[in-house]
């Protein structure tokens, strides 16, 4: 069989990256864009945007099994073809079931791609060239977290929010070419078993939860839909994490969780979720909304947030080893609170340049946690559980998306006079208390890298 061609391969793999970043971090500056011209209430705004994380965060488990029972290729090439479709129905979406229904398939796509691709990076490259590949792999994603906002806001405002998604087609089917061309290895291994009934009720709970979460606002609180939607998703969660702990192969192995630095790091990740979703989602949306600015320039006025982040990676990347995830993790989760805070101020006030001033601080701290916490929890968890481990901190961290959608929802839902802003700040300052109490959980992290 002809060897695959390392730079064809890796750059059908940034193809994943490009479309995965671009289609998490544009919606929010689109969202004012396509609630008007769908006519979307609050509850299918949220819908829009958690309906992609939910399927993301409960199909990436199985994702992960079929990239092994399959092969890594295999699933590339359905996650793409699935993920293109997705945005073609995203782009002609006529009304709010249609659009959540499509942005649902493109995160159980996302969830096909992201276990393959890691799969095909680790077996093309050796092990001396894989963590440059890597790096290539990461620093595309980081660019279009650049562009991506400033890009969404461009087609929103100057050619429609379709054409933002349709820019996905030319790329997956670039990334399908790519892959088909240089023909990577493509191993399967019989897997043992499948634990159905952990699927079953981690979808089951998640989506139970989600539901009466988001839909509380139009069922009410104390609703027998709303009431029940939340027992029941309980009910499965319960049962989920009974048989997670008493399982020789669980879905998600949860007694990880027994590890402290690891459920220390992995609690930080899952506020990391949290606040990325309320800056880049409610941010961009009120800067719209209350702030009057254009879609374009909410997009420009997200690069407070994104070019430090980026800063912040680098730094964190080089120092990790010589500050330790302590020191990190503390400095991090105080500069978030300190700037959702100053984002929170400046909203009440309208003060653009102190909402700009606010995100930097954000930026900042996603870029200082990300990574550290990342690789403090990978370290932690025993190198036979590592796979179980990745899978926990993603899951993590898009159920810290898909609860700051809720939260933010919901207090929306609670303050319609002024369109939503005073739900908002309240959101931003709650968040900065949340991230307040992780800065005091992250003292229980070692002082020094862990080998």
């Amino acid at each position: 069989m002809k060897q695959a061609a390392p730079a064809r391969v890796l750059t059908a793999l940034t193809t994943i990256m490009v479309l995965l970043v671009l289609d998490s971090n544009i919606v929010g500056v689109m969202l004012p864009s396509i609630a008007a011209d769908l006519s979307l209430s609050t509850v299918s705004q949220a819908w829009v945007v958690s309906s992609y994380l939910l399927a993301l965060a409960v199909l990436l488990p199985v994702g992960g099994k079929l990239a092994d029972t399959f092969g890594p290729v295999s699933m590339f090439l359905v996650g793409m073809a699935g993920f293109v479709l997705a945005s073609v129905g995203i782009a002609l979406a006529s009304g709010a079931a249609s659009l959540i229904a499509w942005r649902t398939i493109a995160g159980g796509a996302g969830a096909l791609l992201m276990p393959a691709t890691m799969s095909i990076l680790v077996g093309t490259f050796p092990e001396e060239s894989r963590a440059r590949a890597l790096s290539i792999y990461l620093g595309v994603g980081q660019a279009f977290a650049v562009v991506g906002p400033a890009l969404g806001g461009a087609c929103a405002q100057f050619v429609g929010w379709q054409w933002a998604f349709l820019v996905n087609v030319p790329v997956g089917l670039t990334g399908i070419l790519l892959v088909r061309l240089s023909r990577p290895a493509n191993p399967s291994t019989r897997v043992r078993s499948w634990d159905v009934v952990g699927i079953l009720t981690l979808t089951i709970g998640l989506t139970g939860l989600v539901l009466a979460l988001l839909q509380a606002p139009d069922w009410g609180w104390t609703s027998a839909a709303t009431i029940g939607c939340a027992l029941a998703g309980i009910l499965c969660l319960l049962i989920f994490t009974w048989r997670s702990l008493g399982s020789a192969n669980p879905l998600l192995d949860l007694r990880l969780f027994r590890v402290p630095v690891f459920s220390t790091s992995s609690t930080v990740l899952f506020c990391v979720g949290l606040i990325t979703t309320a800056a880049t989602i409610y941010g961009a949306v009120v800067m719209q909304e209350s702030l009057g600015l254009a879609p374009a320039a909410s997009g420009l006025a997200l690069f407070p947030l994104v070019v430090p982040l980026l800063l912040a990676t680098r730094w964190a990347g080089r120092h990790y080893n010589a500050v330790g995830p302590r020191r990190i993790a503390i400095a991090g989760t105080l500069s978030a609170s300190a700037g959702l805070f100053v984002v929170a101020q400046g909203l009440a006030m309208l003060a653009l340049w102190q909402v700009c001033a606010g995100l930097v601080l954000v930026g900042g701290a996603i870029g200082l946690l990300l990574t550290p916490m990342t690789t403090a929890s990978m370290s932690a968890a025993p190198a036979e559980q590592r796979g179980q481990a990745s899978g926990l901190i993603t899951t993590g961290r898009q159920l810290g998306g898909i609860i700051g959608v809720g939260l933010f929802s919901a207090l929306i839902a609670l303050q319609p006079e002024d369109e939503g802003r005073s739900g908002v700040v309240i959101g931003f300052t709650l968040c900065a208390g949340i991230l307040l109490a992780a800065a005091l959980l992250a003292r229980k992290l070692p002082r020094t890298a862990i080998e």
